[in-house]
């Protein structure tokens, strides 16, 4: 049986690969720096503690694994400085543990917008393509729990904010699960990239209509312009990877069937 092993298997996307994986009848484990409590773990899986970031517990967590689906993510400054030095660590106790593959997830269009969460994507991403195992990178557009984060964030204040002219093609994590977990089952080498997105481009006001209805919510859409670097990153399009429709949940199916919970940055 293969041995699958989701780095950041407690995060919202490394969940969701870790239920993906089980389904599929893997050998699943999770690592994170510190295990969930047993309400929350899922039986089949074998969850362990490790740290990329420094190393620590890395050799004994990937030892007899077959494949490594990499969902860790940096949120803050430091974190994100440390990002790619972390992939690193994660891709060389791989490499020496006898790893075969190893599956990184990424951000649609990361290399258009120079900002410190991107840009540590990006960087990571060259670490990916560097490696001296065979790895994929897997981009997924913004998932659809960062935009009801968004919509949510103001409406105290009786607003939901809207970005003027600009479109997105939000994906479920369910769906970017399973766009994680095909590529892990492949046998490749090399170097690849792959960019996923949801089922529908569509404008952003039309997003947050469709979440003051599926909410009840009274606030007010408010459409707001965007300055500078994002405007024109919004207004050119370049957030957008154009054929690379791949989820078939829309953003409607998941608010009709979603749960309350912080939203990934994706």
């Amino acid at each position: 049986m293969t041995v699958l092993l989701a780095a950041g298997g407690t995060g919202q996307a490394g969940s969701a690969v870790v239920r993906e994986a089980l389904a599929r009848g893997f050998s699943v484990r999770s690592l994170s720096r510190k295990a969930p409590p047993p309400s929350a773990a899922l039986d089949g899986v074998e969850y362990l503690s490790a740290d990329a970031a420094t190393g620590e517990g890395l050799a004994a967590a990937l030892d007899g694994v077959d494949v490594v689906v990499d969902t860790l993510e940096g949120r803050g400054g430091a974190a994100q400085k440390r990002f790619a030095e972390a992939g690193r660590r994660l891709l060389a106790a791989s490499h020496g543990s006898g790893v075969r593959r190893a599956v990184m997830l990424s951000i649609a269009q990361c290399d258009e917008l120079p900002i410190g969460y991107y840009r540590s994507k990006a960087a990571k991403e060259f670490v990916y393509r560097e490696a001296k195992l065979p790895t994929a990178i897997v981009r997924a557009a913004q998932f659809h729990s960062l935009l009801d984060s968004i919509f949510r964030s103001t409406e105290r204040l009786r607003i939901v904010p809207s970005v003027r002219a600009a479109r997105l093609q939000p994906i479920d994590v369910r769906d970017v699960a399973r766009a994680l977990v095909d590529t892990a089952s492949e046998e490749f080498s090399g170097h690849s990239l792959r960019t996923v997105s949801g089922p529908e481009t569509r404008p952003v006001r039309d997003f947050a209509d469709e979440w003051r209805e599926a909410t009840g919510s009274r606030a007010r859409v408010l459409e707001l312009p965007l300055p500078g670097t994002f405007g024109r990153y919004f207004s050119e399009e370049r957030n957008l990877a154009p054929g690379t429709e791949f989820g078939t949940i829309t953003f409607s199916e998941w608010l009709a069937g979603r749960e309350e919970g912080p939203a990934n940055l994706f």
